[in-house]
C-alpha cells in the first residue's frame, strides 16, 4: 500500500532500471521495496505531512476565510455557462446572431491563484477591496457588412456593446451592467496610424492595453463579474491588409505599429483563446493534479515577484511550464499524482533544463496517452521521447527545425523558451530573458535544497523560506501603504507561514454540503465569502489596481534605466534594479531623455561627462506614488 500511495500521489520510483525495454511483467511482479528503493515509512510520511503543509500557500486569505465549498472553479465555469445560455437567447434582438462565448480567463480554466471570489450582490451591486474581472470574447456571425475603416469598425462595435448591454440589463433588471472604453487616457490612435509607439509591456497582460470598448455584467446568480469584448474576425484580416499597404508604401514606422497591432489582436482574440482550450483540458479531463500545480508555481513566481510584470513570467508561460511536467514525464516517473510532486518537478524543470541547447516542447496531445502511468514508464524506459498518441515524427522535426533556426537567428541565447505544436516560433507569450532566466534558475535550486533539507531533518520550519523573496539582490525598495494596497487579501493565510498551520486549517469548522449537489447549485444565499471596503471609497471599481497602474507608468517612463518588479497578487513594495545603461557615463547633451547629473572634472571625448542622477529618480517616484 505504501508503495501504491508513493507512486500515485509523488509519482516515486527510485529504481527504473527495474522496467525492462521489451518487458512490463517486471515491474507489475516487483514488491514495493524493491519499487520503491530506500524510501521508508518515516519518510513517507514526511512527504505526505511537507506536501500538505506547502498547499497552504496556493490560498489566499480571503479563501481561507470563506466558505471554500461555494468558491469553487467549478461554480465559477457553471455561472459562465449560465451566461452563455442567457446572451444566446438574446439573439432575436441583436443585429448578428451570437455565435460563440469564448472564455479566455484563467480563473474559467483552474489556473488563477484562487477561484474566482463570488460577490453577495445586492440590487446587481457587490463591492470589494478589488473585484476581478472574467475577460469572456463575444463571436457572431460573419456578415460582409464590417466597415473597412478602423475607427468606423471600432465604433461599430462599440454599437454592438451597447445593444448588448442594453438588451441584457432589459431581460435581467437586477443586474448592474456597465459599458467602458480602453480609450480613455490614451489617444484614439494611440500611434496606430501615426507610427508612434505604442502602449505595450511585454509579457504584460494586454488586455489593459487593447483598444477596444468591452461591458462588464455583474452576474446575479453567480455572483461573479464577466468582463465581455466583441471578436472580430474582419478587424484582424483588417490589420494585417494596412500593414501590408504600409509595406507596400515604405512607411516602416507605420507598418510596424500596425503589424504589433495585429500581433496583439491575434494574441487577445485567437492565441489566448486556444491556449483556454488547451489548460481547461488538461486539469478538466485528464490531470486533477495539474490544476493545483499551476497555482502553487504562479504563487512562487509571484512571492518572488517575477510573474505577469513587463519584464516577468507571463502567465501562459506559467502554465505551460506546469504543464510540461504533466505531459511529458520522464526518469521512468508517471505523471505527477498530487500537486506537490507537480510543483517540484517544475522547480526541477527550470533548474536543470538547458534552454540554450534543448528544445522545451509541450505536448497537449499526449495528455490522454499519459494517463496511464504503466504506458509513461513504458514509454520512458525504453526512451521513446513521445507517448503513443503525441505528436508525430514530422510535427517534432518541424519543431526542431523551428529551434535550430531560432539559435541560427541568435534568438535563442539562453532564454526561457517554450514551444507547441501550434506555436513552434514560441510567439504566442514571447521568450523570458536570458538573465531573467538564469535568476528564475537560482531560485528553483535554493527552493529545491530547502525542500530537501525540510524532507531530511523531518521538520517543515524552513518551509515559508521557498516562498520568501530575498529583498537585498536589489538596488532599492519602495514600499507601498498596505491600507492602498487593493489585493493584498490575495496573498497566504498567516496558517501557511506557522508551523501549525495545516492543523489550525483542518480544525477550522466547515459548513455542511450536500455531496450529491455540485457548489454551483447550492443558493446564490448561502455564499459565506469574505468582502472587504473598497479602500478609496468607490463603489464599482471592477479590476482597479492601482499598484499595477503605478508599476505601468513607472515602466513606461523609466524602463530605459530601471527594471521594476512586485508581487502582483497584493505585494506591499516595489523593487528596482537599475540597468546597465544607467550606471555609465554619456556625453552630456541638451536631449538626454532622463534626469541626469554632470560629474564634474569628468568628460567623455570633449564633452562634459553625465550619469543617471539615481538620487533624484528615486525621489520622482516617491512623489508620483504620493498616496500609495
Amino acid at each position: 500500500m505504501l508503495a501504491f500511495l508513493l507512486r500515485r500521489h509523488f509519482g516515486v520510483l527510485a529504481q527504473p532500471e527495474l522496467l525492462h525495454a521489451d518487458d512490463q511483467s517486471t515491474a507489475d511482479c516487483a514488491r514495493p521495496s524493491e519499487a520503491i528503493g530506500d524510501v521508508t515509512a518515516e519518510s513517507a510520511g514526511r512527504l505526505f505531512s511537507l506536501s500538505s503543509r506547502i498547499v497552504e500557500f496556493a490560498s489566499t486569505r480571503d479563501l481561507s476565510e470563506s466558505d471554500t465549498d461555494r468558491v469553487t472553479f467549478e461554480a465559477a465555469i457553471a455561472g459562465f455557462d449560465q451566461l452563455q445560455r442567457e446572451v444566446k437567447a438574446l439573439e432575436e434582438k441583436l443585429p448578428l446572431r451570437v455565435l460563440a462565448l469564448h472564455a479566455v480567463a484563467p480563473g474559467l480554466r483552474y489556473a488563477s491563484l484562487a477561484p474566482p471570489k463570488p460577490l453577495a450582490l445586492a440590487q446587481g451591486r457587490g463591492d470589494d477591496a478589488y473585484v476581478e474581472p472574467l475577460h469572456v470574447l463575444v463571436e457572431f456571425t460573419t456578415s460582409n457588412k464590417w466597415p473597412d475603416d478602423m475607427a468606423a469598425l471600432h465604433k461599430v462595435k462599440s454599437a454592438f456593446l451597447l445593444r448588448l448591454a442594453e438588451c441584457y440589463a432589459a431581460a435581467h433588471p437586477s443586474t448592474h451592467v456597465d459599458v467602458s472604453s480602453r480609450f480613455f487616457g490614451y489617444g484614439a490612435q494611440d500611434g496606430l496610424l501615426t507610427g508612434a509607439s505604442s502602449v505595450q509591456l511585454a509579457g504584460a497582460d494586454d488586455f489593459d492595453y487593447e483598444r477596444d470598448s468591452f461591458v462588464d455584467i455583474r452576474h446575479i446568480s453567480s455572483g461573479l463579474t464577466f468582463r465581455l469584448s466583441v471578436l472580430c474576425e474582419p478587424e484582424g484580416a483588417l490589420l494585417a491588409h494596412k500593414a501590408q499597404e504600409m509595406v507596400r508604401a515604405g512607411l516602416s514606422a507605420q507598418a510596424d505599429a500596425l503589424q504589433c497591432a495585429h500581433r496583439r489582436w491575434m494574441r487577445t482574440t485567437q492565441w489566448r483563446a486556444m491556449h483556454h482550450r488547451q489548460i481547461l483540458d488538461l486539469c478538466q479531463r485528464h490531470h486533477p493534479a495539474a490544476s493545483l500545480t499551476i497555482r502553487l508555481l504562479k504563487r512562487w513566481l509571484s512571492r518572488h515577484m517575477l510573474l505577469g510584470q513587463s519584464v516577468g513570467v507571463p502567465d501562459e508561460t506559467a502554465e505551460l511550464l506546469a504543464a510540461r511536467v504533466f505531459t511529458d514525464p520522464w526518469n521512468g516517473l508517471a505523471a505527477p499524482g498530487s500537486a506537490y510532486a507537480g510543483f517540484v518537478r517544475c522547480l526541477q524543470l527550470l533548474a536543470e533544463w538547458r534552454w540554450t541547447e534543448d528544445m522545451c516542447v509541450v505536448d497537449f496531445a499526449a495528455a490522454g496517452s499519459a494517463d496511464s502511468e504503466d504506458s509513461a514508464r513504458v514509454a520512458s524506459a525504453r526512451r521513446v521521447w513521445t507517448t503513443t498518441d503525441g505528436l508525430s515524427a514530422d510535427a517534432y522535426a518541424t519543431l526542431q527545425a523551428a529551434f535550430d533556426a531560432a539559435i541560427q537567428r541568435k534568438d535563442v541565447r539562453g532564454a526561457l523558451r517554450i514551444v507547441t505544436a501550434e506555436d513552434p516560433n514560441a510567439e504566442w507569450w514571447g521568450t523570458v530573458s536570458p538573465v531573467l532566466t538564469r535568476r528564475l534558475q537560482s531560485l528553483a535550486r535554493a527552493s529545491l535544497q530547502t525542500i530537501t533539507d525540510c524532507i531530511s531533518l523531518g521538520s517543515d520550519s524552513t518551509l515559508p523560506q521557498v516562498f520568501t523573496a530575498p529583498l537585498t539582490d536589489y538596488d532599492f525598495v519602495i514600499k507601498l501603504d498596505k491600507d492602498v494596497v487593493c489585493r493584498q487579501y490575495e496573498q497566504p493565510p498567516a496558517s501557511a507561514f506557522t508551523s501549525d498551520g495545516v492543523q489550525s486549517a483542518e480544525s477550522a469548522p466547515r459548513k455542511e454540503v450536500f455531496k450529491n449537489l455540485l457548489p454551483s447549485m447550492q443558493h446564490t444565499s448561502q455564499v459565506n465569502v469574505k468582502q472587504h471596503a473598497n479602500v478609496f471609497g468607490q463603489s464599482d471599481l471592477v479590476g482597479f489596481d492601482p499598484v499595477a497602474l503605478f508599476v505601468r507608468d513607472l515602466v513606461g517612463v523609466y524602463r530605459d534605466s530601471i527594471l521594476f518588479f512586485n508581487d502582483v497578487h497584493g505585494g506591499r513594495c516595489i523593487v528596482g534594479l537599475w540597468s546597465p545603461t544607467a550606471r555609465k557615463t554619456h556625453p552630456f547633451t541638451a536631449s538626454m531623455g532622463a534626469n541626469m547629473m554632470l560629474l564634474e572634472h569628468e568628460k567623455v571625448g570633449t564633452k562634459p561627462a553625465a550619469t543617471l542622477n539615481k538620487r533624484a529618480v528615486v525621489e520622482e517616484i516617491i512623489r508620483l506614488g504620493e498616496g500609495l
